[in-house]
């Protein structure tokens, strides 16, 4: 590159940068023109209430005056200290006074978040325009018009709520009751800063240290469970009372599962071992008794199930879903496997024997109003009361259709 070129661009460079000084120097110089104006204005303006001081013979005139006086100033310095006011001093009051005209608040309770250096505010000529942002009120939209610049600001506004303090302190471990908290109008940026009703703190313990007047929260209690302890010695075999139990609240992560239960559950159940006063209670402590059939006798395969060889009893072990808790459920019941004494009797167990069996010889009834008739047949086809089974005439080897009406007797109908 040639000697005049780099001469070329360096001088338009230094040219641009004097320029930029230049028109900074005298944005510099008009702003401090303007403040000696206003010194000036005010300086003039002491001078004459002073000449006019020095002129007055009256004494309490000139105390008037004075007071006048040391009111007047301030006046006027504020006065030029608003004119003064930096762009971004401007713009902050002029948002605080919009949310205060329009949300009916405080200024002091309203923050607007544009302490950023980075944040380069116009001097505007007009009033910034000021409307809220997104649909939300923690947002701004400012601007102005003849410097055609716009910004969005992330505001904050305080307000008071209702809000659950704690009474007094507290200690880690303690068990907290409704005479622990109170009710407290506390500044909060979250409307409706209850995050937990006394209600829902009630009866829960603290897993940390809490002062009087700290709001109540969720994070501050630890989980709990209800657990039951024995108040006097309970025998094995005893049925549970109420009387018989107390209930405490302790933290979740220092009980068992075993020691989780709805005590419902327990009432006049049985309990399975000596307990001693001050045991806590497990559910392995007490047994509920169920109702079921129980085999006393050796039942082989195919053997009908009957009151010689079993019996329907209170038992306090578990019991299946499958179980047998009825006599009549078990009518005409043979056992498909051997059965010992002392087995729960399940449906699984059984086998249901027809009341009328294929193969074997049946009674048929012929019933009409002016006779009755009786005679052997051959059932065909198994069948169970009120099923319409087949049957066979040994005489005639006829087939017809009878209806089972007990066991080893059909009806024809």
């Amino acid at each position: 590159m040639s000697l005049n070129v780099l001469t070329t661009l360096s001088l338009g460079f230094l040219k641009r940068q004097q320029s930029g000084y230049k028109a900074a120097n005298v944005a510099r110089t008009q702003k401090r023109r303007r403040w000696l104006d206003s010194q000036f204005r005010l300086q003039s303006q002491v001078m004459n209430i002073r000449n006019i001081l020095n002129s007055l013979k009256s004494r309490k005139l000139e105390q008037t005056v004075f007071f006048s006086l040391v009111f007047a100033i301030p006046h006027g310095i504020a006065q030029t200290n608003f004119i003064d006011e930096a762009p971004k001093d401007k713009l902050v009051r002029t948002i605080k006074s919009w949310i205060s005209e329009k949300e009916g608040l405080d200024v002091n309770s309203i923050e607007v978040q544009a302490n950023d250096r980075r944040f380069i505010v116009p001097d505007c000529d007009e009033n910034f325009d000021v409307s809220f942002a997104f649909g939300t009120k923690t947002n701004v939209q400012v601007g102005c018009n003849n410097r055609d610049w716009r910004a969005v600001l992330r505001v904050q506004i305080t307000k008071e709520h209702e809000t659950l303090v704690f009474n007094r302190a507290l200690n880690q471990g303690d068990l907290v009751s409704q005479d622990d908290f109170r009710l407290s109008m506390e500044p909060s940026m979250i409307p409706g800063s209850n995050l937990i009703s006394a209600t829902e703190a009630e009866g829960r313990l603290l897993k940390i240290d809490v002062e009087e007047g700290q709001a109540v929260k969720p994070g501050q209690f630890d989980e709990t469970s209800t657990i039951f302890v024995t108040n006097r010695e309970i025998k094995e075999g005893e049925k549970l009372e109420r009387s018989m139990i107390e209930e405490r609240n302790v933290s979740a992560s220092e009980t068992l599962f075993e020691q989780r239960f709805d005590l419902s559950v327990a009432m006049t159940a049985t309990v399975t071992r000596n307990l001693k006063s001050g045991s806590i209670l497990t559910k392995r402590d007490f047994a509920i008794t169920s109702k079921a059939m129980v085999i006393t006798e050796l039942i082989e395969r195919g053997n009908l199930i009957d009151t010689t060889n079993s019996e329907v009893k209170q038992i306090l072990a578990k019991i299946p879903t499958d179980a047998i808790s009825d006599r009549s459920q078990v009518q005409r019941a043979s056992a498909k496997r051997r059965l010992n004494p002392g087995e729960v009797l399940r449906f699984s167990d059984i086998a249901m024997m027809p009341h009328v069996i294929a193969n074997t010889t049946t009674t048929l009834e012929l019933n009409k109003t002016n006779f009755n008739l009786t005679m052997e047949v051959l059932a065909i086809e198994d069948g169970f009361i009120g099923d319409r089974i087949r049957v066979r005439n040994r005489e005639s080897g006829e087939v017809i259709f009878a209806t089972v009406k007990d066991v080893g007797l059909v009806e024809l109908r």
